[in-house]
């Protein structure tokens, strides 16, 4: 129940004002950006298509029905004149039939892998596809991001080019990261038109949406030196909305609208012809490339889409109804938490106080069920293994890719199970955390809640111990978890706040988490060394392929990388909530066991 004596002033006043400025805050927030660019053409070139929806992949085999591919295919033709496809087999074999039906230009794709009977059966479908519409099959592309995978060499992917190439009368070319064309020429020679890929924000050295003429102008210049007079095509060209940042790109809305609205006003200025990555989000890419890999559409999973051509773009999805129940959950926890004798100064406090934690709770709540399509940790880890085996000889590549499926198969329902775990953990957390809250504030010690918000935060420093392993040594497609580091991040000022407010002795707040005995120091500086590392490895992680082609002398390399380790501010406010992390124990480690209890 509700102290009914809250809503006199000044403790009615103080929830009021608190709830207030949080509403504007929160309108603030969510109001929508005017990015500064308009294209009113109407329609992009051409996109990347593929109709999955919600628990369909290919990684599964589960497929889109014909009748779902061709309500796509009219939907799509609203914003794009034609459509890129990946393989020839799957959910794409009825492209070219439905696209003809529509009006739709295709550039179709065979996908090849390191199975020679599943690349014949691509070449093959791609090869009588082609023949059989040449009224929608405009050109063809054999093999995407091949040398990218280490799936193929060079040598083997020429044979398929080959045979394609005399086999029909359209243009065909090979897909993949424009680095991989300047270490592998003579693909060239065997290619009609070259197909590269231009995406600042997974390049090595990713570039901020604002700069995305210079590196489009840097990378096509690179290409047409090297290759004269051979036409190409931006095989893939688009904008994250929602994910990890990596460096300066950031994955967001307005970004991505900003990148869309640029791009065929950048092809018209500097004349090349591009195909958009891509038309709808792809969960179930969230099992290869996390969040961020998933979250590549103009359109949603849903169908809908995210936002248009001109005007003012919404911040980040669903911004009122996440602004709302922040708001009211904080208005909530503060009627609950005041204590009836407070006055103004303190009542306003814990009203701020109270509005914090119900943000932080509902960023939270929201990204764990929004992620629900990502890896979990365990499968992360898995996948890991499996790489390190296939690189290193202990298993052979049949194995690996059994293997590898059989992982895949898996992991949606593990991600699923992870995300309503992190979800019930979250609810209680809070509920352990307000409950703690009002405890001190009313001025009485709840052994019993003491001791489950210092197993809670236990089990954040193990967590967060094992993220930061992640993110220091491979953390490309993590997400980084600023949300679930709000309630520690919060909870830990919070409790000192109400230990203050309510007269208690000095560490009093602390000193209900910190675990007893010296093991508090070793944790700590763990928790630092975990700041380090995400840092580091995050600047290391900008050297690759693209970046040594773009950078040959260490000369210019070594500032690049000195700057990337400071450039993502994500991981800057992951390192710095480590620190924070680290303070109980760093500041009580020399208490006796028994005054941390």
């Amino acid at each position: 129940m509700y102290d009914a004596s809250v809503f006199r002033r000044p403790a009615f006043v103080a929830v009021a004002l608190a709830t207030l400025t949080a509403a504007l805050v929160w309108w603030y927030a969510a109001r929508p950006v005017d990015i500064g660019i308009d294209w009113h053409e109407g329609t992009w070139n051409s996109a990347s298509f593929a109709p999955f929806r919600a628990g369909q992949s290919p990684l599964t085999r589960n497929w889109p029905t014909p009748e779902q591919v061709e309500n796509d295919l009219a939907h799509v033709k609203t914003a794009f004149r034609g459509v890129r496809t990946y393989a020839a087999i799957g959910a794409a074999q009825d492209v070219p039939a439905l696209a003809a039906r529509h009006g739709l230009k295709v550039i179709h794709g065979a996908w090849l892998s390191s199975t020679p009977a599943d690349n014949e059966a691509e070449v093959s479908a791609l090869i009588e596809a082609a023949n059989r519409y040449p009224q929608s099959v405009e050109r063809v592309i054999v093999g995407n991001e091949v040398l990218l995978r280490r799936d193929l060499d060079a040598g083997q992917i020429i044979r398929h080019l080959d045979r394609v190439r005399q086999s029909i009368r359209q243009p065909v070319s090979y897909a993949d990261v424009w680095a991989f064309w300047l270490k592998n020429p003579q693909l060239a020679d065997h290619v009609d038109y070259l197909t590269i890929h231009i995406l600042p924000y997974w390049e090595d050295e990713p570039a901020s949406v604002t700069d995305m003429e210079q590196r489009f102008v840097e990378v096509i210049g690179k290409i047409k030196a090297a290759f004269p007079g051979k036409p190409i095509l931006i095989g893939e060209a688009g904008w994250p909305t929602e994910g990890r940042s990596r460096g300066p790109a950031i994955a967001d809305l307005p970004n991505a609208a900003h990148f869309l609205r640029r791009l065929p006003q950048l092809a018209a200025q500097y004349g090349f012809d591009y195909n958009v990555v891509e038309a709808y989000d792809q969960l179930w890419k969230a099992q290869q490339e996390g969040t961020v890999g998933a979250r590549w559409g103009l359109y949603d999973v849903d169908r809908q889409q995210k936002f248009g051509t001109t005007g003012p773009v919404d911040p980040f999805p669903e911004a009122g109804l996440r602004a709302g129940a922040s708001v009211l959950g904080g208005l909530a926890l503060a009627l609950w938490l005041i204590p009836a004798g407070f006055g103004l100064a303190r009542a306003l406090a814990v009203a701020v106080l109270a509005q914090l934690l119900a943000a932080g709770a509902i960023d939270t709540l929201w990204h764990a069920q929004r992620l629900a399509i990502s890896p979990a940790s365990v499968s992360w880890c898995l996948q890991r293994l499996l790489f390190f085996a296939a690189d290193t000889g202990l298993l052979d590549k049949p194995t690996v890719s059994e293997l590898y499926r059989g992982y895949m198969d898996t992991t949606p329902a593990l991600a699923e199970a992870w995300a309503w775990v992190r979800i019930l953990a979250t609810v209680v957390a809070t509920g352990v955390l307000a409950a703690l809250l009002r405890a001190r504030l009313f001025g009485r010690e709840a052994p019993g809640l003491a001791r489950a918000a210092r197993l809670g935060y236990l089990s954040y420093v193990a967590g967060a111990l094992m993220i930061s392993a992640m993110l220091a040594f491979n953390g490309r497609y993590l997400d980084i978890p600023i949300p679930e580091f709000w309630l520690p991040a919060l909870g830990l000022p919070a409790l000192w706040l109400a230990a203050r407010l309510a007269g208690s002795p000095r560490g009093y707040g602390l000193a209900a988490l910190t675990a007893p005995g010296p093991a508090r120091l070793k944790l700590g500086l763990w928790l630092l060394a975990g700041a380090v590392a995400v840092i580091l490895g995050e600047g290391f992680a900008i050297v690759g392929e693209d970046f040594t082609a773009m950078h040959p002398d260490w000369s210019e390399r070594a500032p690049l990388i000195w700057h990337a380790f400071f450039w993502n501010r994500q991981i800057l406010a992951c390192a710095l909530m480590l620190v924070w992390l680290a303070l109980p124990l760093l500041a009580e480690w020399r208490r006796p066991a028994a005054a941390a209890t």
